[in-house]
This record gives structure tokens, C-alpha cells and sequence, in this order.
């Protein structure tokens, strides 16, 4: 990362009251990125990049090269307009540990708008540190402890469902489908299907080691031939968990 954009990191955290490890978190980065970034030069990659304008209430362009798009400069004097709605986190974290055992959530992955133009952030964590982007919590789902432990090989603790949205893993998962992600395992080895945000936003790919990369880099790929596959560092991307079943009507 240059020091332009480490000095614009620094300016907006001072700005918004944001500490290295509230900002890291906030972007869905490891605790210690924004850290590292800062004073080890680290990091600076494009998704990651785009991760921390986002958590900052600002464009790609103006952290890359200081310009803002026309009308979003924020006055200096004031703080972006952004609301932090929490009020889904109980609803994860609290219920967890005292429900049926059966209850799995399903987290909504678009984001909501507030009253009189305000964006509201609304983010989900859970008892595993993941935070998402989110409304609410879109549906609980009832599993036969039978599914649970034969099926997917997890407490419904461990697990959240995702919906899927496009066609970039067709003909092994279809848009709607809800795929169901343990939430224990963020390593891709051995290589599989699992949900990340990628910069952009949740999706769900094939994930495999570069091997020999130091840093470790990862490969992503889609099921669907359309869609190239391409490569990023560990630390550029959020691995939410590994794919473990499917509901589909197709």
C-alpha cells in the first residue's frame, strides 16, 4: 500500500473516530490488516482496497487517487451521514446457544436503505467473528437432527444458508438455490466449494491453494466456463465457510 492511500486511510479513521482493528473488522478483513497495511506496507490489493473505502463510507476512486466522484465529497467539518444498525447481531449471537439445535440461520446478503436517504449499514456477526452485510436474518431453517449430523456433518451452530444469486456456478449450483456453509472451516484445503466475500460481495466458488505461494494465495473459480478463473491473496478475501449441502428446486 503507497502512502497516499495510507495517509487518506489514516485522515478518515482519525475523522470517523476509527481504530486499526474496528476498521479491519468493519471492511471484513483479518484484525490485523489494517495494521499491517499502515505500518508494514502491506497489502493494497484491489479487493482489498475496495473493502476499506466501503467500510469507510467512500469511493474506490477517491482511496486510490484522493478525487471523489461529483457530489460525494463529504464537508471536512462532518462526518458521512452512516448509520451502524446492529440490531440483528442478538438475534444470531443470543440464539445460538439456546435453541432447538435444529435452527439454522439464513443471512440476507443485501444491504438495506434508511429512512431519508441515510444508508443504513446493517451488519450480522456471529459467535465465529464473520461479519455480513446484511438486513436481517431472511428465514430460520428447521433440519431432522437425522440431516444435521447424517447430511451435513455439523450442529446447526456452525452452519449458515446463503442463497445463491447469478449463474457463475452453473450447471453445480443454480441461481436460488440455498446452499448451506459450515462455518468452521476458512482454509481451502482440501480444495472445495466455499461462500467468501470477495470485495465486491458474498459469492460462492471453488477455492484451491496456489501451491508453493508465500504468501498463501488461493485460486477462485467458477463452475460455469463463462467466467474466468483468477487468483488473490488470503488476506484480500473474507472464507466464510465450506459448502455442505443444498436445497434446490431445479
Amino acid at each position: 500500500m503507497d502512502d497516499a492511500i495510507k495517509n487518506r486511510v489514516r485522515a478518515e479513521m482519525d475523522r470517523q473516530g476509527l481504530d486499526m482493528k474496528g476498521l479491519s473488522k468493519l471492511a471484513g478483513l483479518g484484525e490485523t490488516y489494517v495494521r499491517d497495511a499502515l505500518k508494514r506496507g502491506r497489502g493494497g490489493s484491489l479487493p482489498a482496497l475496495h473493502k476499506l473505502a466501503a467500510a469507510l463510507g467512500r469511493s474506490l476512486d477517491w482511496l486510490i487517487t484522493g478525487a471523489e466522484e461529483a457530489g460525494g465529497e463529504f464537508p471536512p467539518e462532518k462526518p458521512p451521514r452512516r448509520r451502524l444498525d446492529t440490531s440483528v447481531d442478538r438475534e444470531m449471537v443470543d440464539s445460538a446457544p439456546t435453541n432447538s439445535g435444529s435452527t439454522i440461520f439464513e443471512v440476507d446478503v443485501r444491504a438495506g436503505a434508511g429512512g431519508g436517504g441515510v444508508p443504513v449499514e446493517a451488519f450480522v456477526h456471529d459467535e465465529r467473528g464473520n461479519v455480513y452485510a446484511a438486513e436481517a436474518i431472511a428465514a430460520e431453517w428447521s433440519l431432522p437432527p437425522a440431516i444435521m449430523t447424517g447430511v451435513l456433518h455439523a450442529s446447526a451452530r456452525h452452519v449458515r444458508v446463503f442463497e445463491v444469486i447469478g449463474d457463475s456456478m452453473e450447471p453445480r449450483l443454480f441461481e436460488g438455490d440455498r446452499v448451506f456453509i459450515d462455518l468452521r472451516y476458512t482454509i481451502p484445503s482440501p480444495e472445495g466449494i466455499f461462500a467468501l466475500w470477495d470485495g465486491y460481495g458474498l459469492v460462492i466458488k471453488r477455492l484451491q491453494i496456489v501451491m508453493g505461494s508465500d504468501p498463501m494465495r488461493i485460486r477462485v473459480i467458477s463452475a460455469n466456463t463463462s467466467y474466468s478463473p483468477y487468483e488473490a491473496g488470503l488476506d484480500d478475501v473474507k472464507i466464510i465457510g465450506r459448502f455442505a449441502g443444498r436445497f434446490t428446486v431445479n
